[in-house]
């Protein structure tokens, strides 16, 4: 116990003693210097980052100091008082231009980051062996945007030979550095390419702006920082397309999506760099040189994005080669047109579609042949004339030819007084033409479903399109997650190439929903009687958009959940049937023709034809005549009632009419087989489309369970809890869930159609009396039918 008294007073003597700690710092100030005008939307994105990673490390403050950054020595001058307050932990320089006059200090008192370095080499800065600065207290971060990769990458879209880089006008500054960079990475490219760097004012955007040099033919963006950076930089890109010239952005998507052609820059660069500045700025305030500090922001990321939208406007069309590893935005546009919606292409197809217009000329045909029918039930009068010439001779020896010329008429006329064909051919004929009427409805019925699935298969090819693009860039995505992985050995070079395999059967998948949407687009267009390659842009459709169905009816969307009910809609419907399908009116009327025709040869066997005939000769004119024939034997004229029986024929009439009989027989054998048909066309249609109606909540339920799984996973794979195998998993139960409710909403609507087109009438081609009488009969009959299950148990 001494032992350890001792020990105990000795420790709290050393304590005692001890000299006390620098107290810990409670805040820093860091100094941000700006060109004069600079937009602050990249500054407060690196005052950010550093507050997130000093914000548990005490209080920050940030003197912001806008300097012009020429004339060079009054900027100087400015940036070095800053250097001599001891109070300020820290400069950190935002922008190409502040961090050009930074480097030319020389001598650094304090901490200074440049946080925009061009060209290290072409600005005098060196790099040492382990990826930093070498000064002391000056820390640069190299920019990471691959300039000579976009030149790269732009050639192979479009072989440009007169390249114009819009460059601020304020920025001009900096002309002979940046002249000298993009110059040299051009000539890299391609030394026969030239160059033209033009000055841009953002904030005086006038009529035939921008000033490009005619003979330049493809225009590099460079990013605007002003403080509407946003609006300048799409009036700048509109002019750019108006011209019809090609564009590349340097800073990425953002300005793909405003109009740019192309970019292939990481959408997060900017994100990076400021973050790579935050951690620096860290390191600094926690005692590290700056001098010692890395100077590279690596990346493994690429975003190839082309805006397809831009490419049709400007009239380019890159090789499908040079696509290839491009994530096509806006993809849907590439044959946009005038606005179509599915009722207006119904209407156009009954007035356009050549089955349809070839079946009203086959009415129109069996008209004119009932016509000719009935024209020979009529009394059919003919007139005749003629002239007459003889030999002297016969004129001599012959009283009958009393004049060597004569000229002469007659006229018949003959009536059918009763001749069962002809009377028989006409009732047929009649008949027939009902039928072929019930065709031409039968034909513009399938001409309606025909023309609405056509434009849905467009709808889903276009929406397939959009779900394979979107995959593809799921794939990239995670293609960047296995590089990030391999470059710190998390996992082997295979797994890389395992991303690549996924990435080359996308595009096949996505190169096959493209060829589908064309044939598609073509479908349609003939569909229409268009020109095949006609461009338009269809509206979408759903439940309840873009078509008035009978299901968009509240009243009968409700009788599809109850089992009982739909049976009795279903027999409902077939009872629609009955009386609208133009099928089973068509085969009515073959039957009764058939039956009129049977009629015929059963008469055939016993019934005469009788017909009256009547005609009169009239001798007009008579030459080189001996004597002329008398007036009262100059019109002889005759009248005859008729009557024939058909005897013998070799037993034909009997055969005939047994072939008659049997033709009947065969008939109404269709007739049972068709109606069987159509009725469990209507409960098979009814059926498949209750189901439609139900998977399209299951497919949504479905598809966001899918979209949450793939997120985990793919956390997941970024940490390394999951593995490759279980992200492809996931994204490919995500691709065809995306696919399913996609496709149910479609379907959906396709199964209603073909469900009116069983019923035999569309409900949204009825006037509104029709739609009210229709949903009348539906509901007195579910309240007063019992169906046949009742019936039996009653």
């Amino acid at each position: 116990m001494k032992i350890h008294y001792s020990v105990l007073v000795a420790v709290s003597l050393f304590l005692i003693l001890l000299p006390a700690s620098a107290p810990a710092k409670s805040g820093y100030k860091i100094a941000i210097i700006t060109r004069v005008a600079e937009n602050a939307a990249y500054r407060h994105q690196v005052v950010r980052e550093i507050n997130a990673l000093l914000k548990s490390r005490g209080r920050v403050e940030y003197q912001e100091i806008q300097v012009a950054p020429y004339p060079l020595e009054k900027s100087l001058a400015t940036i070095r008082a800053l250097t001599a307050d001891d109070t300020i932990d820290c400069i950190v320089g935002v922008g190409p231009e502040i961090s050009d006059v930074l480097i030319r200090m020389g001598d650094f008192k304090i901490p200074v980051v440049a946080t925009g370095i061009i060209d290290r080499k072409l600005q005098g800065l060196a790099m040492t062996a382990a990826g930093t600065s070498g000064i002391p207290n000056f820390n640069y971060i190299e920019t990471h945007f691959d300039v000579e990769r976009d030149f790269r990458t732009f050639k192979s879209l479009y072989d440009f030979h007169h390249l114009a880089i819009l460059l601020p006008v304020d920025q001009t500054t900096m002309f002979h550095t940046l002249y000298t960079y993009f110059g040299r990475t051009l000539e890299q490219v391609d030394p026969a390419s030239k160059l033209s760097i033009v000055d841009i004012d953002p904030a005086r955007i006038e009529p035939g702006f921008p000033d490009i040099p005619p003979e330049a033919d493809a225009v590099y963006l460079l990013p605007f920082f002003s403080e509407n950076s946003d609006e300048q930089m799409k009036n700048i890109i509109q002019a750019v397309n108006e011209r019809k010239l090609p564009s590349f952005a340097l800073m990425g998507e953002k300005h793909v999506r405003m109009g740019a052609m192309a970019s292939i820059a990481p959408e997060r660069n900017l994100n990076a760099v400021s973050r790579r500045v935050a951690i620096n700025v860290l390191d600094i305030l926690e005692g590290r040189d700056a001098g010692t500090l890395p100077v590279s922001v690596v990346t493994y990321t690429e975003n190839f994005v082309v805006n397809v939208e831009t490419l049709r406007e400007i009239d380019v069309y890159p090789g499908w080669e040079a696509l290839e590893g491009a994530r096509l935005l806006n993809l849907e546009k590439l044959s946009q047109g005038p606005g179509l919606q599915l009722k207006q292409v119904i209407l156009e197809a009954l007035d356009r579609n050549l089955d349809l217009l070839s079946a009203r000329s086959d009415t129109r045909i069996q008209e004119m042949e009932a016509g000719m029918a009935g024209a020979a039930l009529l009394p059919q009068v003919n007139l005749s004339a003629g002239l007459t010439q003889i030999d002297e001779n016969r004129v001599e020896v012959s009283q009958t030819h009393p004049a060597r010329t004569t000229v002469s008429g007659s006229a018949g006329v003959t009536q059918a007084v009763f001749a069962d064909d002809l009377l028989a051919n006409f009732s047929v004929q009649k008949l027939l033409t009902e039928s072929r009427r019930c065709q031409e409805k039968t034909v513009l019925m399938d001409t309606v479903v025909a023309a609405g699935r056509a434009y849905i298969q467009v709808l889903f090819a276009m929406s397939s399109q959009a779900i394979q693009n979107n995959n593809l860039e799921m794939t990239r995505k995670n293609f960047d997650i296995a590089r990030s992985k391999a470059a710190v050995g998390a996992v082997d070079a295979s797994e890389v190439s395992r991303w690549e395999s996924e990435m080359a059967a996308n595009l096949i998948s996505l190169n096959d929903v493209f060829r589908d949407l064309q044939l598609a687009r073509m479908s349609l267009n003939q569909v229409l009687d268009r020109p095949i390659d006609r461009e338009f842009t269809p509206e979408d459709v759903g439940p309840v958009a873009g078509i008035e169905l009978m299901i968009t009816d509240p009243e009968v969307y409700g009788l599809l959940g109850n089992l009982k009910r739909l049976k009795r809609f279903s027999d409902f419907l077939i009872l629609e049937a009955d009386r609208n399908l133009p099928e089973l009116k068509g085969i009515k009327e073959d039957i009764r023709s058939q039956e009129r025709v049977v009629l015929n040869r059963e008469r055939a066997l016993y019934l005469p034809d009788i017909s009256l005939k009547g005609s009169v000769d009239k001798i007009v004119e008579e030459f080189d005549a001996r004597q002329k024939t008398p007036g009262e034997l100059d019109h002889p004229w005759s009248v005859s009632l008729m009557a024939s029986w058909p005897i013998f024929r070799g037993g034909a009439d009997k055969k005939d009419l047994a072939q008659s009989r049997e033709r009947l027989r065969q008939l109404y054998i269709a007739e049972r087989n068709l109606r069987s048909q159509l009725h469990l066309n209507i409960r098979s249609k009814l059926e498949t489309a209750s189901v439609s109606a139900r998977e399209i909540e299951l497919s949504e339920k479905g598809l966001a369970a899918a979209l949450k799984n793939f997120e985990i996973v793919q956390a997941g794979y970024a940490e390394g809890r999951n593995s490759v195998t279980d992200l492809i998993d996931a994204q490919n139960a995500r691709l065809r869930s995306e696919r399913a409710a996609a496709a149910a909403k479609y379907q959906f609507v396709l199964d209603f159609l073909e469900l009116e087109r069983a019923m035999g009438r569309f409900y949204f081609l009825d006037t509104p009396e029709q739609k009210s009488a229709f949903l009348s009969r539906l509901r007195e009959y579910m309240d007063t039918t019992p169906t046949k299950d009742d019936r039996k148990n009653g």
